[in-house]
């Protein structure tokens, strides 16, 4: 471990105190997360002034966050304050008094770096290269349109969830719908101000909690079976039946809605009414969510600092890949040369005109052939089982859901048993070409690893020649085969089916063939 960051996010909505655990691989590890839903934007009067009882409630919180530091021994801390302090007219006072009475020097955001932040965590935890973000606070919503991951224009706008509440819904009904016609005008208004993202046909990219209630819900009232939200995808109207069912339902059974946090239960209509009509206004094909937000993107920014070497945007989906098996602590070695003799075979098979994978295609299968039964620290003799599990489960940097799956069925594949089981809840989401390419890529690892199976890195060179009607899969090696030569008769069926045909195989010593040819 090199050190622990102690990050407190205070917003409009709600104060929270994430820890942050950094590696000596530079992975990084949530090891602490305390959400107070304090709503200190409500102690803000009409004049902008945050009451005397808001900055008590502050400072009370902060203090006890402090104290949660201290024991987890964190060698940093960043406090940052976003909206309601921002707008608070006695901005200084408040931090005077939180430095005085807690000893923690808030720094507060301004709106161009709000917006930054949140474009910061999704273009390190992210591949989409283009698209227009969004973060709706309590009271400001930061929106950033951004192409090649590099920002094009950003707006900070003075209205958040709880602001649009306060000024919408006060003293009406939850789903009142003259209220939510005002929200929707007004909001509709705002953004027609804001020329830089209108019809900019890109894909919404939602960061915050509000986003993240409404992904969750959606999920829920879908019985979907992934686990994460990090990369989820929703359609336009998606987010529209959502909205539906929110206003649809009594304040009473809101509350108690699955996937909807009982203390967001009062802002999630103008919340989702913002997405909605954003969408709209962009004419955006697709809403994702980032499990990454404000907070990541700071931690990012700090870790670039401290770290200049820690990240490439451009290889998000490698950098995951390499240190989730830092995570598990796996021997990178060994998936290194089960990639190696997986791109061996895969050439082969090319060469002799039985595949012929995109760029895309060949960075799974050597994503499949690094992690290969990855949850064999957990359990050998179910590898299989838990590797699928843990890849599947696992929110991953760069990787959408259904990546994810192809992964996770690619690094776990044994037979076709386990194969047709691992794919049964999600047989709708690949079409035929896919399940092939992703049967016979699993096969191909499965086989690649069997070459490797003392972990010497014997073999050299693979190719496959016609001799007679016989198709020969030539092995060069040097050194001394243990289980090889038996591993590889056991598991050649792998390879059989993707020529249909039977195959011969043939281990021959590097050395001697030099000499003799």
């Amino acid at each position: 471990m090199k050190e622990r960051i102690g990050l407190i996010d205070i917003g409009s909505n709600s104060l929270r105190l994430v820890i942050f655990q950094i590696e000596d691989n530079l992975s990084i590890k949530e090891v602490q997360n305390i959400k107070m839903p304090s709503r200190i934007y409500q102690y803000i009067d009409d004049d902008k002034v945050m009451s005397q009882e808001g900055i008590d409630v502050l400072c009370h919180v902060l203090k006890a966050f402090k104290q949660e530091t201290e024991i987890y021994q964190t060698s940093r801390l960043l406090p940052k304050a976003t909206a309601a302090i921002r707008q608070s007219k006695n901005c200084q006072d408040i931090i005077d008094q939180v430095k005085e009475r807690t000893n923690i020097q808030i720094e507060v955001v301004p709106e161009e770096m709000e917006a930054f932040y949140g474009f910061n965590a999704i273009i390190h935890s992210m591949t989409t290269t283009d698209g227009v973000s969004i973060d709706i606070g309590g009271g400001s919503t930061e929106i950033t349109l951004f192409k090649d991951k590099k920002i094009i224009d950003s707006h900070s706008f003075p209205f958040g969830a709880v602001s649009l509440k306060n000024q919408f819904f006060k003293n009406t009904d939850h789903n009142d719908e003259k209220a939510i016609e005002k929200t929707r005008e007004f909001v509709k208004s705002a953004f027609k101000k804001k020329d830089f993202m209108k019809k900019a046909k890109l894909p919404i990219v939602a960061v915050g909690g509000s986003a993240r209630n409404v992904v969750r819900v959606h999920q829920t009232e879908n019985n979907y079976t992934m686990a994460g939200l990090h990369n989820y995808i929703m359609s336009p109207q998606d987010i529209t039946d959502t909205l539906d069912l929110f206003t649809d339902l009594s304040s009473k059974e809101l509350r108690k809605l699955d996937g909807l946090s009982s203390e967001r239960a009062d802002i999630i209509i103008p919340a989702t009414i913002v997405f909605d009509e954003l969408i709209q206004f962009v004419h955006a094909s697709q809403f994702i969510f980032s499990q990454r937000g404000l907070r990541e993107g700071i931690l990012y920014e700090y870790m670039e600092e401290e770290y200049p070497d820690a990240f490439n945007i451009n290889y998000v989906p490698e950098q995951t890949i390499e240190r989730l098996t830092g995570l598990y602590d796996v021997r990178m070695t060994n998936g290194a040369q089960r990639m190696v003799n997986a791109n061996k075979i895969y050439h082969a098979l090319h060469e002799n005109g039985n595949l012929d994978y995109n760029e895309y295609e060949l960075k799974l299968l050597n994503f499949g052939a690094y992690l290969y039964y990855l949850g064999e620290m957990i359990e050998p003799g179910n590898a299989s089982q838990h590797t699928f599990y843990l890849i599947s489960n696992s929110n991953l940097n760069g990787f959408n859901h259904k990546e994810r799956i192809m992964l996770a069925v690619l690094a776990s594949y044994k037979n076709k048993t386990l194969f047709k089981e691992y794919l049964h809840n999600f047989g709708d989401w690949f079409s035929d070409d896919e399940i092939t390419y992703l049967q016979n890529t699993g096969g191909l690892i499965k086989f690649s690893e069997c070459l490797n199976e003392a972990n010497t890195n014997l073999i050299k060179d693979i190719d496959l020649v016609k001799k007679q009607n016989q198709i020969i899969l030539r092995i060069f090696y040097t050194g001394t085969l243990i289980s090889e030569l038996h591993q590889s008769e056991s598991q050649k069926k792998h390879l059989e089916r993707i020529i249909d045909a039977d195959i011969t195989i043939e281990f021959i010593n590097e050395s001697s063939y030099k000499l003799i040819n």
